[in-house]
């Protein structure tokens, strides 16, 4: 898997390897997001599957958008990220069994459409044209009756002006760019020479005594979750920006992305609400239902975290480094079972797990898993490789200079 998905011998993200390889894809996706809206598909979905799975193959494997350079290595690795969700997503629509349809969002549609105003419209091609552009845009399905049982975190108050959203998301956008730098930073100074290098290295120092290899080695990672939870915060801000400006998107389809994570009471709490859920129904569609039918409902949760090893596994693997199987998949793997243990727990007691001994048995169990798959990130360039320009600005440093000089 490492040689097909790693960056050798592809060709670089141009506007010419983009309309060869990547623009077939989503007009394929499109063309199934507007399928799955109109009753009787099913046969042209099914039918459209396989080419839509043969596009977003070809193009993980033919393109680095990275071109090559391993200080840019993490653009690659988003770019076969993107097109495995696009197949698992292709998936889920081709096996749909029920249309999907638009539901209000505060009262109101989840983007101005005209044609889906009215429910005898609702299977109409023009209406399904227009909507599919929310489809593809809205992974967690916020306004689609597809999204059933979603937990959303609640936002810290409510805006429904369109011009008010966009400013609040910048502030946000803003300060997570400089919490993501300035942790990816303190990371940098405190860890292994080699360890956020491109050739990369492990986070481990034989030279320390056990105790204090252990406390860094904790600490490193517990800050390398912290810099992933700042990342993807301000990409989501970003994206909700955008899609608000211009795909007219209604605020209410972009809440908190997490809900204080490192309040976590539980393993379930973490991952069942907390963690952001963004790929939540797929996850449950392509792997949770199948292993609870299998296997029954402790089954089904077991599915979803082994799916979601093997989608990181690729992504690891993305890199062309090589990388250690047992590493990246235990580590969702255990979190399975580390939720499943908690079921039993109170199946067994009478008891959830929760309160402060719930939040050190949850962090505790993290750490344990986290610490390999960190070092296993570490050994590969990850951290070397998280700069999408080379000579990135320094935003924390910049800040940190200004205030130094200036106030």
């Amino acid at each position: 898997m490492g040689s097909v998905f790693s960056p050798a011998n592809k060709v670089s993200l141009t506007p010419g390897s983009f309309l060869t390889y990547i623009f077939p894809v989503f007009v394929c996706q499109y063309m199934m997001g507007v399928l799955v809206q109109l009753r009787g598909t099913q046969v042209y979905r099914v039918a459209l599957l396989p080419i839509v799975l043969w596009f977003t193959w070809r193009a993980s494997i033919s393109v680095d958008p990275s071109g090559g350079d391993p200080a840019r290595a993490q653009l690659h690795s988003v770019h076969v990220l993107l097109m495995f969700s696009e197949a698992v997503c292709s998936f889920v629509w081709a096996t749909a069994q029920e249309p999907y349809r638009r539901i209000p969002v505060d009262g109101k549609l989840s983007s101005e459409s005209q044609g889906s105003r009215d429910k005898e419209d609702s299977d109409s091609i023009a209406t399904a044209l227009w909507n599919a552009w929310d489809l593809l845009l809205n992974v967690r399905g916020i306004g689609w009756n597809w999204s059933r049982g979603l937990i959303l975190p609640k936002p810290a108050f409510e805006i429904h002006s369109r011009p008010v959203f966009v400013l609040w998301s910048a502030v946000h956008f803003a300060f997570q760019v400089l919490a993501f730098d300035a942790t990816a930073q303190v990371i940098r100074m405190i860890s292994p020479e080699g360890f956020t290098s491109v050739t990369g290295a492990s986070i481990y120092d034989p030279s320390l005594p056990p105790v204090w290899q252990l406390l860094r080695s904790v600490t490193i990672s517990g800050l390398v979750m912290l810099m992933l939870y700042f990342g993807m915060g301000w990409f989501y801000h970003l994206l909700a920006m955008l899609f608000v400006t211009v795909f007219k998107q209604h605020p209410s389809q972009w809440p908190p992305a997490f809900d204080s994570p490192w309040l976590s009471t539980s393993l379930n709490d973490l991952w069942g609400r907390r963690w952001h859920q963004v790929l939540r129904h797929t996850f449950l569609m392509v792997a949770g239902r199948p292993s609870k039918f299998l296997f029954g409902r402790l089954g089904g949760v077991l599915g979803v975290f082994l799916l979601s090893g093997l989608v990181h596994e690729v992504e690891h693997r993305s890199f062309g480094r090589g990388g250690n199987f047992v590493v990246v998949v235990g580590f969702f793997t255990m979190n399975g079972i580390g939720v499943v243990l908690e079921r039993v727990w109170k199946r067994v007691t009478g008891r959830s797990v929760g309160g402060i001994w719930g939040w050190m048995w949850t962090f505790s169990w993290m750490a344990l898993w986290a610490v390999p798959l960190v070092d296993e990130w570490g050994k590969i360039g990850r951290f070397g490789a998280s700069d999408y320009v080379p000579g990135v600005f320094r935003q924390s440093a910049a800040l940190a200079s200004f205030v130094r000089r200036y106030i």
